[in-house]
């Protein structure tokens, strides 16, 4: 949310153009790293929902009793 705060910044407006403003990029354009970090916020949240499904199916207590025993846990979606 802060982000585009900084465009308005005398800096931005002198490389930007003159109408770069907050939410107003004039002429300049967003780069690879802004994508870049809003695909990363989405893979963050899809491995949190995967991470989630594998507790959910691991948390029974015949799951967890072969555990004990030994065997290994395959989690497979």
């Amino acid at each position: 949310m802060l982000y585009p705060a900084g465009w308005g910044c005398q800096k931005a407006i002198s490389y930007c153009g003159h109408y770069a403003s907050a939410y107003k990029l004039g002429d300049c354009s967003l780069g690879w790293a802004f994508y870049t970090a809003i695909g990363g916020t989405g893979l963050t949240f899809i491995c949190a929902i995967f991470s989630a499904q594998a507790e959910i199916a691991t948390s029974s207590d015949k799951v967890q009793e072969e555990i004990e025993e030994g065997k290994n846990l395959i989690c497979l979606l």
